[in-house]
């Protein structure tokens, strides 16, 4: 009988003892609640999170302004209720930006925006302007007069070319093959000091180089081989920075300098 009472005893100490751990796991739990309530309000419903500074960092051709248009005014808006995801996406509707990170701070509350902008790499003749394009084909602007330090293009037809969408030529074929002369000259590092590139005769392509090299490349077949022996022709002993003349490279494997 004493055995069994003392079982019994521990059993409803075991009882006891598990109602008091589950009170202070409720009180625990409904404190926990309060304080998170506490910390979404202060952070949700106070100003002390509201934005007080807008940083816009890496944008050259994109004014703040227009940023500032396109994402709306952020600053004195709550911090936490501004939300990465729909600045990016408004920004990328601006057809130089090409891409964009967001940064939030919390003390003091801060919205850090940085840009990496679309690089022209050639102009060409469109409905009486000039079609800004990069080097994947994506038109970025519709310029009255020639942009300076941006290469133009010759002899093409351009069938249509809307800002922010990829350039069309009236030639399907051709504009892959000049995309791709396009790509081999920004790979080797050349693009930037092209002035002129013409495809009026795709047996006969050709471009001059910082206003005082005329290039003739003959055809598009091999043409990044082509472009090393220009770059090593321009970084030869043989001429300087104010040589001027020709280099042809239509013929096969050779680089050849006329002054």
């Amino acid at each position: 009988m004493a055995k069994r009472a003392g079982n019994i005893q521990a059993r409803h100490d075991e009882r006891r003892k598990k109602r008091i751990r589950e009170q202070k796991m409720r009180r625990i739990a409904f404190f926990s609640f309060l304080a998170l309530v506490a910390v979404l309000i202060v952070m949700f419903f106070t100003p002390l999170f509201n934005i007080k500074n807008v940083e816009i960092t890496g944008n050259n051709r994109v004014s703040n302004e227009e940023i500032t248009e396109i994402i709306g005014e952020i600053a004195g808006k709550n911090l936490f209720s501004c939300r990465k995801g729909r600045i990016k996406n408004k920004l990328y509707k601006l057809s130089y930006v090409d891409k964009v990170s967001v940064k939030k701070k919390a003390f003091p509350p801060t919205v850090t925006v940085e840009i990496k902008e679309c690089i022209p790499a050639f102009q060409a003749e469109y409905a009486g302007a000039f079609a800004v394009v990069d080097k994947f084909g994506k038109v970025l602007e519709q310029a009255a007069e020639k942009l300076e330090n941006v290469p133009v293009m010759e002899g093409v037809t351009v069938a249509s070319a809307k800002v922010g969408e990829f350039m069309a030529f009236k030639d399907g074929e051709t504009q892959k093959i000049i995309m791709t002369c396009i790509e081999n000259m920004d790979k080797a590092g050349i693009l930037g000091d092209i002035t002129v590139m013409s495809f009026a005769d795709m047996t006969n392509i050709t471009f001059n180089y910082q206003g005082r090299l005329d290039v003739i490349c003959g055809t598009h077949i091999d043409f990044q081989r082509k472009l090393a022996l220009f770059k090593e022709a321009v970084n030869s002993n043989k001429l300087t920075e104010n040589s001027r003349g020709t280099i042809n490279l239509s013929t096969t494997g050779k680089a050849i300098y006329t002054p």
